[in-house]
């Protein structure tokens, strides 16, 4: 059997027509109507919806179920973008294109002396218009920058995730391993795997727009590039014969997803069916799967996404006193130490079992939000701040909502700051406080280009947004 290959939209040769085909095909689906499972509103609306999206008798079995912040966010999607590949390749053969058409993946993490190019979009999903004057159905003008290149740094690729050797770690106040915590069904609310937080969240808003936000983040045709990305990584990262998928048949089988496959008809999988890409639908490979990356090919400033061996149970050992609301410009929080809590002695290096975190807990909000740079300090002293990580608050208003399933407590995110912590002599027990700060990242979001049908989505999304962090907590283990 001949399996689809998917290949690297910048790596597509000369002449290549697999994006002209994508854009035929998604002007195609958009002509259908929304409660056909194979138009492009139904299978975006699969991902989320606010709640001015047309009721139809479909939606509480099919849409809104995207699964993040959650051991099942890498199978979930999986299987959703492997279903929506299978639609569009019908509606390529339908048309007159190739039998094997396969979605592309944007490798923005490329080695940019490979190819300067790879963090930003080809010109397919730039240009509003196509060389015959219509309109070009891959290009949206909700993007933060409509020339495709979004001045994604190197922090912001970071495959640090892929130094994680725990797919999963349900321990709070600790990274929650790579693929994310142990839940049942969740569309959101807790604590995110590494590849989960990065660079896949911190990239959906970086792009902007649609992409900012999970009920509306698969309107945008770049959404299926970005996933099929995180998919190839997750596909590389279990290649490392020291790394594994979860055997508890919770993940393995537990939790059935609804789904369509490519002629609408309707199917069901589970995490174990989606380890074998060849078995998946019709079945696919990826053009090249690099070599597993190990903690010893990051930089210095992605040890926040390594996860290290415990030394024992997490420990609080500093708390912000009120809860922080981040502003315009750059908010700095005290968060006073627990002076008899030491994690080593004075003349102590650290040790590779000792770990320190930073904990945003409560992430909580409204509208539509940028990335946050996290930066840490001693008080008072004359240091220039480190780089602790990047705040991402993709998905934090849905994770507020009171019937969220975390009760609307919101999202968390915790960084490994252990060398920093070192550094400033935090471990020590004689240090009377840190300091935070957050300070926004990039342009903030504009509201052009409403598409038929979607003004609803709009209007809510586009509330003026509103971030609050419940509690910054220093945690010693």
């Amino acid at each position: 059997m001949t399996h689809r290959v998917r290949k690297s939209v910048w790596g597509l040769p000369d002449g290549d027509e697999t994006l002209m085909w994508y854009e035929r095909a998604v002007e195609a689906l958009w002509q259908l109507p929304v409660d056909n499972p194979r138009a492009w509103f139904f299978m975006g609306a699969v991902h989320g919806v606010p709640p001015s999206f047309p009721n139809i008798p479909a939606r509480a079995q099919f849409w809104d179920q995207c699964q993040h912040q959650s051991w099942f966010f890498l199978p979930w999607h999986r299987g959703y973008i492997t279903a929506f590949e299978a639609v569009v390749a019908e509606e390529v053969a339908s048309l007159g294109g190739p039998e094997d058409w396969a979605l592309p993946y944007w490798n923005y993490s490329q080695d940019l002396a490979d190819n300067p190019d790879a963090r930003r979009l080809p010109s397919p999903f730039r240009d509003q218009l196509k060389p015959d004057g219509t309109r070009n159905y891959l290009f949206s003008r909700r993007r933060l920058v409509t020339n495709g290149d979004f001045g994604l740094t190197d922090q912001i690729v970071s495959l640090a995730a892929m130094g994680f050797s725990d797919f999963t770690n349900s321990t709070p106040g600790v990274p929650s391993g790579f693929g994310g915590p142990v839940t049942g069904f969740n569309p959101g609310g807790g604590d995110s795997g590494a590849l989960e937080q990065l660079p896949h969240n911190v990239i959906h808003v970086e792009i902007g727009g649609f992409m900012r936000d999970p009920r509306t983040a698969a309107f945008d045709p770049v959404f299926w590039l970005h996933h099929c990305n995180i998919d190839r990584l997750w596909e590389t990262w279990r290649q490392d014969p020291l790394h594994a998928d979860p055997a508890s048949p919770l993940w393995l089988t537990g939790q059935p997803f609804d789904m369509h496959d490519g002629q609408g008809q309707p199917f069901s999988y589970t995490a174990q069916d989606m380890l074998d890409t060849t078995q998946i639908l019709h079945g696919y490979l990826y053009d090249t799967i690099p070599s597993p990356v190990s903690p010893g090919d990051t930089t210095p400033d992605d040890t926040e996404a390594l996860a290290m061996s415990s030394s024992g149970d997490p420990e609080i050992a500093g708390a912000s006193e009120a809860p922080v609301r981040l502003g315009p410009t750059v908010t700095r929080t005290r968060v006073p130490m627990n002076t008899d809590v030491a994690l080593a002695g004075p003349d102590e290096a650290p040790g590779s079992s000792r770990r320190v975190y930073l904990e945003l807990q409560g992430i909580r909000g409204t509208g539509v939000a940028g990335n946050y740079a996290v930066l840490i300090d001693l008080p008072g002293d004359d240091m220039v701040p480190v780089r602790a990580g990047v705040l991402s608050t993709f998905g934090h208003a849905r994770a507020s909502r009171a019937d969220a399933p975390h009760g609307g407590s919101g999202l968390n995110q915790i960084f490994d700051i252990t060398a920093h912590a070192f550094s400033l002599g935090l471990t020590r027990g004689d240090t009377g406080a840190l300091e935070v700060l957050i300070e926004p990242m990039g342009a903030a979001d504009q509201a052009w280009g409403v598409p038929p049908g979607l003004e609803g989505v709009v209007a809510e999304t586009d509330e003026p947004a509103d971030v609050t962090i419940g509690r910054i907590n220093v945690i010693f283990e």
